[in-house]
């Protein structure tokens, strides 16, 4: 029935409206009452399927989306005659006094698919704020990973079910992940008319992005162990289960320092000031999360040696290669290019190496694991 309604709303001319759930507080849809009326967001065009936020305990809570009220709104704009008007043109009056009365109300905000920087426009997230969002996903995560043995047991079977299931457990922490990392050097999209006041475009809040590096540092780059059950990888696989992790981190360094994500970083400081979430600022969090055993003379176990070697090489990128061409009939979807040896990155890259270089150095003799030693000498 969900499936079916979302379709059936394309073919009234609906398009995805992936901004919708972002207009729920993220505790609400831990509620009976609110989601058993309200659903999982204002409207069923969103992608926002099954209730990942709702907990054990969590009674009677809804775990789907239902037609909402955007769409009820938005069916009536569309089709509800008007019934005075003698030509097309004369039903705009109406047509614009039915937005105005929704102007600023988060139920009736659109947010189109496709714009990769709206942090507010995601596709699979559930809520106002991610990290949040997101920590409750991966506590029922670990509930599904102590108990993924015992629910795809099926006597007699191979581990087929098995490896499918935790295979859409790393999808689904893989999404979370990527749900987060859209706020660093995310806008925000809000369409209006040139009669209606305020900015179309605004920055994502600087204690948001900072947030979300900090939920990185602690979810992904600290290595989630709870998704490396010896248990269960012994039962799927003889080799692997290093790389997909060193994998999945990398991947996430890659995205926070991408070259466009830095241009956005380096815009929003240039237009906000001390207002806004900073190069010099991304940049340090980042090291300070990836490299944080330097300080104490920690041992640093093979996760975390792929992960620093990682961020070495990504800056590496950052200092001696160009950001790859966008093929021109993609452009608008991307925006503009950055181009490298102009641009605030490099010199800011090249501190940060230096700044890695003198706080390897000074660990290398309070590091006592061999292992750990020899690993920070080839990071030198």
């Amino acid at each position: 029935r969900f499936v079916s309604s979302h379709e059936v709303g394309h073919t009234l001319g609906l398009p995805h409206n992936f901004a919708s759930s972002v207009a729920y507080p993220v505790d609400s849809l831990r509620s009976a009452e609110f989601t058993q009326k309200m659903g999982t967001a204002p409207s069923i065009m969103d992608y926002a399927r099954f209730n990942y936020i709702a907990q054990p305990g969590d009674e009677g809570v809804a775990l789907m989306p239902n037609i909402g009220i955007y769409d009820k709104y938005a069916v009536a704009w569309g089709y509800r005659p008007i019934l005075d008007a003698k030509t097309p043109e004369d039903e705009l009056p109406t047509l614009r006094s039915w937005i105005d009365e929704k102007k600023g109300d988060p139920l009736y905000r659109y947010g189109r698919q496709g714009n990769s920087n709206d942090y507010t426009a995601q596709s699979e997230d559930l809520g106002d704020d991610a990290m949040k969002a997101s920590t409750y996903g991966i506590s029922n995560l670990k509930v599904i990973m102590n108990n993924l043995r015992d629910w795809t047991y099926v006597e007699g079977s191979d581990y087929t079910e098995l490896g499918e299931m935790y295979g859409e457990v790393q999808s689904q922490f893989n999404r979370y992940m990527g749900h987060v990392s859209r706020y660093v050097g995310g806008v925000k999209e809000d369409y209006k008319s040139t009669d209606q006041e305020g900015a179309v475009y605004t920055h994502a809040p600087k204690a948001k992005q900072k947030e979300a590096v900090a939920f990185l540092n602690k979810q992904l780059f600290t290595t989630p162990e709870w998704m490396l059950d010896k248990e269960i990888l012994d039962r799927l696989q003889d080799y692997g289960a290093v790389e997909d992790m060193r994998s999945l981190q990398s991947r996430y360094i890659s995205s926070l320092l991408e070259w466009r994500k830095l241009g956005r970083v380096i815009e929003n400081e240039a237009l906000n000031g001390s207002d806004a979430y900073g190069i010099l600022e991304l940049f340090g969090d980042v090291r300070k999360g990836v490299w944080s055993e330097l300080s104490a003379g920690k041992t640093i176990d093979t996760y975390r040696r792929n992960l620093q070697r990682a961020h070495i090489e990504k800056l590496e990128e950052l200092m001696t290669e160009e950001m790859p061409p966008v093929p021109s009939q993609f452009r608008a979807y991307f925006g503009p290019g950055i181009d490298a040896s102009q641009s605030d990155i490099r010199p800011v890259v090249r501190a940060e190496l230096k700044t890695l270089q003198s706080t390897i150095k000074a660990a290398i003799p309070r590091t006592r694991d061999g292992m750990s030693k020899i690993h920070l000498q080839d990071a030198l």
